[in-house]
């Protein structure tokens, strides 16, 4: 099967390289690894064709501006006031890249990502299915420091409402985590498949830390991913005095970049006569030296706003680490609270230090089968179970694709 997957972000391009750049890579080397034929395209700032793995091309190309989406785009931004010509510009640049990738090698299935509208003008003949690995309009509602994240209004949006148009041309949409599922479940017409994320460690292969790392023997609380709102750095930025002044054989360690400069220079203001014990390693390209400080972690703190069973949590678990999560942004799926990690309110600093207390209340032993607990939540996301879950759903997208055409043809023909 010839697989393309359409993205804006992936692990061999330079700038962004978050939640979704990562999933891909693992979700293409699993499926070509089962001897599919893979192609990544990415909207770049060049035009450039490699082979980055076995059965794995990755296509970047530079978006020209097509005019194709100028009328129709003009028409709904005078009614809703919402910038959709660029969108519908670059769904047809997409497109018209993929309608040349098909030609020299016919694609079997398209997978859009949720982010954006590239499926507005999908090729109709070739079988596409989105992926949500967000929903933008709920994110930049989290993104906002004094939203209510109790309220849906925002559902109600022009922009949400377009963006769940264009989902419905795709022929299936499924969704990393029931969260994401329900809330656009909640106005889509269409069925939102839930298949989760890949959990893809080889645990031999992570770094040892030794003395020569700072962090060495130490006992530091990890907060890793985008210092961002939406990921709930405020909350600890809130708390971080009040934690390491209780606590002064803790450290507070963050990987990640800033999504804002000064994000770290306020968390260190923050922690006040404490700064000495936050660290701040800047962004972890390679995994296995990510995997490393995450695994030498006594917790980590993941205190989202908003989330789609993010791979911080699903790497962290699967590393049988705690994590501090919060309730209504995903985290339920793989967390009981106070047996496989902890759940907070969102927004909450209190219940941060909270959770941080039983935390450290906990026996040695109690500690260590809360870790072990964690690690068992994500068998179930093993890279062959995935796989089996992600092929039989193409296959039988594939399929009804098939079926219509062949159904479509007989009323011709009659």
């Amino acid at each position: 099967m010839h697989i393309l997957f359409v993205t804006y972000e992936f692990v061999t391009e330079k700038g962004l390289c978050g939640g979704l750049a990562h999933y891909l890579a693992n979700i293409s080397e699993i499926m070509a690894a089962h001897g599919h034929k893979i192609t990544i395209l990415v909207m770049n700032n060049h035009n450039d064709i490699k082979e980055w793995k076995k059965n794995i091309t990755v296509v970047s190309f530079v978006y020209n501006h097509i005019e194709n989406g100028k009328k129709l785009g003009a028409y709904i931004e005078y009614f809703t006031k919402v910038n959709i010509s660029e969108w519908l510009n670059k769904s047809t640049a997409i497109n018209q890249k993929i309608r040349e990738i098909d030609k020299k090698e016919k694609i079997d299935i398209v997978q859009y990502c949720g982010d954006n509208m590239s499926v507005w003008y999908r090729i109709k003949n070739i079988p596409s299915v989105v992926r949500l690995s967000s929903f933008g309009p709920w994110l930049k509602h989290a993104c906002l420091p004094d939203s209510n994240m109790n309220s849906m209004q925002w559902l109600n949006s022009w922009e949400s409402r377009l963006l769940l148009y264009s989902f419905l041309k795709a022929d299936a949409v499924y969704s990393p985590s029931t969260c994401v599922a329900q809330i656009v479940n909640s106005k889509l017409c269409k069925k939102i498949d839930v298949i989760e994320s890949p959990c893809v460690i080889d645990e031999s292969t992570v770094y040892i830390m030794d003395h020569t790392n700072k962090l060495y023997q130490q006992k530091y609380l990890l907060f890793f991913g985008s210092l961002s709102i939406l990921k709930g750095i405020n909350v600890i930025r809130d708390s971080i005095h009040a934690i390491l002044k209780k606590y002064p054989q803790v450290l507070f360690v963050f990987a990640g970049h800033e999504v804002n400069k000064g994000v770290v220079q306020k968390i260190m203001d923050r922690a006040g006569k404490y700064r000495e014990r936050v660290i701040y390693l800047g962004e972890i390209r390679e995994p296995n030296e990510l995997y490393m400080i995450i695994k030498n972690a006594y917790a980590c703190v993941l205190p989202s706003r908003a989330d789609n069973l993010p791979n911080t949590c699903i790497e962290a678990m699967g590393l049988g680490k705690i994590v501090i999560g919060t309730y209504g942004a995903s985290f339920e799926q793989l967390i009981k609270n106070k047996e496989s990690g902890l759940l907070i309110k969102r927004d909450s600093p209190k219940a941060l230090i909270k959770a941080v207390d039983y935390l450290m209340g906990m026996t040695e032993g109690e500690w260590s089968e809360m870790g072990k607990k964690a690690k068992e939540s994500v068998v179930r996301m093993s890279p062959d179970k995935i796989y089996e879950q992600l092929i039989l759903f193409y296959k039988k997208v594939i399929n009804q694709k098939n079926f219509k055409k062949g159904r479509n043809k007989d009323e011709k023909n009659k």
